[in-house]
């Protein structure tokens, strides 16, 4: 939830700006120079997140890999949909911690 945590803020900075960047990182032109950014920094937050899971010895590399991906998709939609300007980070990041709880082994 470290790396979690500081991209739901910073998206919530400004809540429309925030759900129009992750309307265009998804489904915006590719051949946009700041698209491609953003998905650079996707893949690296992903990096990030599958070190931390691969820590674990009962999670494989891959298994870590495929996770971050999902960690990824569930936070990213969990911001998009998050429309309410009033609606904390905070309470957006608990949704985000229980959705992952559910996928990580105990």
């Amino acid at each position: 939830m470290a790396i979690v945590r500081p991209i739901v803020e910073c998206n919530r900075v400004q809540v429309e700006n925030g759900r129009t960047y992750l309307r265009e990182m998804v489904f915006g032109d590719p051949t946009e120079p700041h698209r491609s950014e953003a998905l650079s920094i996707v893949a690296q937050t992903e990096e990030a997140i599958a070190a931390v899971l691969a820590r674990d010895e009962l999670v494989s590399p891959d298994d870590a890999a495929t996770t971050a991906r999902i960690v990824s998709a569930v936070m990213f939609l969990s911001m998009a949909v998050s429309a309410n300007p009033d609606l904390r980070s905070e309470d957006i990041v608990q949704d985000i911690r229980t959705q992952i709880r559910l996928l990580l082994p105990r």
